[in-house]
């Protein structure tokens, strides 16, 4: 990784945590949906945050970015409000959050990374194309520089919104769903590259509802249901004990299950962690071939 891009990381090295919510209270109009929530995170932490449709991962991700005012409670990056600290923080979004329509090119795009360093109206500096060009190669999007971004699959979306989010030049990057949408050998590819950002100093926060990918990908799990349910390092914890958890039981329910098929509120899973299309019951009968047949595939 060049200099260039690790240089915000590496500037906020101090004893302080780089992200600090203690009794966070924060929803829409007068619904709570995260109470009494408090989450550390240090330097160079890689954490997946898991949690079921409305457990409050998005309104948590929108909270740190300083889009919802919290109720009540503390939010602080780098020791400042979220506000403050905005610049420091890359947010890679949803990608049907984004425009793909707008029409820019990639360079373009990764350079709208860095509006809050240049301002809406002052033309980009010889820093900031240094900087913008420093992420594409990163994220192997440079030879796609002058593409559309119209014409670009799944993968290359993916690839394109980190390279925005890292011509930031962040310390907190945090991702919404990063493999929604993308195949396996790009999943591969990120995974790699998130855990490279992480060890060279970048806190990162991910969002996602794929059990398999937050326990392979991450160093640290954390399960929201309205504040923190789950917290501890991610291969503590096995697919059974997650899915568990993820269907609202205790993930000491998970105890004693079996590896493939076992049964839980929202159905049987597979050895995958994907639900089985029986509800509630164990399979004994069914082949490797048959569940992943049944399953669309296990990635």
């Amino acid at each position: 990784m060049s200099a260039s891009v690790t240089a915000g990381a590496q500037s906020t090295v101090s004893s302080r945590p780089v992200l600090e919510i203690s009794n966070l209270y924060a929803g829409y109009a007068r619904r709570s949906i995260l109470k009494d929530l408090s989450l550390t995170l240090e330097r160079g932490e890689f954490t997946g945050l898991i949690g079921a449709n409305g457990a409050g991962k998005t309104t948590l991700l929108r909270t740190i970015l300083g889009l919802i005012r919290p109720a009540s409670g503390q939010v602080r990056v780098l020791g400042e409000s979220p506000r403050v600290a905005r610049a420091h923080i890359g947010y890679v979004p949803q990608k049907h959050q984004f425009q793909w329509d707008f029409p820019l090119t990639v360079k373009d795009t990764v350079m709208t990374g860095r509006v809050r360093e240049i301002g809406f109206f002052r033309r980009p500096a010889k820093k900031d194309w240094v900087q913008v060009f420093s992420a594409m190669e990163r994220t192997d999007v440079l030879h796609l520089q002058d593409a559309s971004i119209a014409e670009l699959s799944g993968g290359q979306r993916q690839r394109v919104l980190l390279a925005r989010a890292l011509a930031a030049n962040p310390s907190l990057l945090l991702l919404d769903e990063p493999f929604t949408g993308v195949d396996a050998p790009t999943q591969t590819t990120l995974t790699r590259l998130y855990r490279e950002l992480a060890d060279e100093g970048i806190t990162i926060l991910m969002s996602t509802h794929d059990m398999l990918a937050a326990r392979e990908s991450c160093s640290r799990l954390c399960g929201v249901r309205g504040n923190i349910h789950l917290d501890g390092p991610a291969d503590s914890f096995s697919l059974e004990q997650l899915h568990t958890w993820l269907h609202g039981h205790d993930i000491e329910e998970a105890q004693g299950h079996a590896r493939t098929g076992f049964t839980c509120a929202g159905g049987a899973l597979d050895e995958y962690g994907h639900e089985l299309p029986d509800s509630c019951a164990s399979d004994s009968s069914l082949s490797p071939a048959d569940t992943v047949a049944s399953t669309g595939g296990a990635r």
